[in-house]
């Protein structure tokens, strides 16, 4: 046999290993992503894609589905609110119709890595074509405050859809989510499990940038409602999962320093800020540890539910 022949023969070989370990992980996890493949810059700002169906898989559980619509807004329709925020907004970890937006029959107007800014934006494109009697604007602990006002574009790249930190372009991990290989199943578990990191904790924020940073949230509330004078604009605060109770923080993949669940000087600076205007706390509604996903942080099919029975008694 000659070397030629040999070496087209292993090659052969190794291409059906790798079709038969890309086909048994796709069964084993049900088809489904490891991330949102349908982000993209559009003028700039970062939106999803419209008309698209995404099975993502959970940390722990079963896979479920994102459906996008006109816009690239997360289906079903909603009707007389807009919600504004990031990934929380959007549901990440529960199907379409378990997020809260839709439970309230809201329009969700979630975007994974959005910040404050973003959001104002984006609430900016979306009111003279839904015509929303009222805007709800999402601030989340968990990033907002790091992220302060800070465009997405400017902090993160898309690339065939899938979005990474601005900060880690050009490294392998980046190549690999740049390239036609990640689309495969297999390549993404390799990936995450060799260059993953665990998502990374809000870092501690002197008092003045927390004040700052708050006042310049406010601005931009103010700033929207006056653009939109006959808009009822409301500002929701949702805490992160540690900082709701001790047995969260002991279990968050955040690990926030200290003692999370008894500080509340972040929320005390958002009630102090944001005195004037209408403002819904929802950390009395998250004290369960069931309310946020196991191994996520992100909000569980309980935690929404939760969420959209304080919004729909507060508003």
């Amino acid at each position: 046999m000659t070397i030629l022949r040999r070496s087209a023969l292993a090659m052969l070989s190794i291409l059906g290993l790798f079709a038969f370990a890309e086909g048994a992980l796709r069964v084993m996890d049900g088809n489904a992503l490891a991330q949102l493949d349908i982000f993209t810059l559009a003028s700039g700002h970062l939106r999803l894609l419209p008309n698209e169906v995404v099975r993502l898989r959970r940390v722990v559980g079963g896979p479920y589905e994102v459906h996008t619509g006109e816009g690239g807004r997360r289906l079903p329709i909603g009707r007389d609110t807009l919600i504004v925020g990031d990934s929380q907004v959007l549901g990440l970890g529960v199907d379409d119709g378990e997020a809260f937006a839709a439970q309230l029959g809201w329009h969700n107007g979630g975007v994974p890595g959005h910040g404050v800014g973003d959001a104002l934006q984006h609430a900016r494109e979306l009111i003279p074509t839904l015509h929303p009697a009222r805007v709800v604007v999402v601030l989340n602990q968990a990033n907002d405050w790091p992220e302060a006002m800070t465009p997405a574009a400017e902090r993160y790249v898309v690339a065939n859809g899938w979005l990474g930190a601005r900060a880690n372009a050009g490294t392998p991990l980046a190549r690999f989510w740049a390239s036609p290989l990640s689309a495969s199943h297999l390549g993404q578990l390799g990936f995450m499990l060799a260059l993953g990191v665990p998502p990374k904790p809000p870092e501690p924020l002197a008092p003045d940038v927390v004040a700052t940073t708050t006042r310049a949230f406010f601005a931009g509330v103010l700033a929207l409602q006056e653009a939109f004078p006959t808009i009822a604009v409301v500002t929701v605060f949702l805490p992160a999962d540690a900082a709701t109770s001790e047995a969260r923080a002991q279990v968050s993949p955040l690990k926030i320093p200290g003692r999370p669940w008894e500080d509340t000087t972040l929320r005390d600076a958002v009630a102090t800020v944001f005195a004037d205007v209408v403002l819904v706390d929802l950390s009395p509604s998250l004290r369960a540890p069931e309310n946020f996903l196991p191994g996520d942080y992100h909000l569980s099919a309980e935690g929404h539910r939760s969420v959209a029975e304080r919004l729909g008694a507060m508003l």
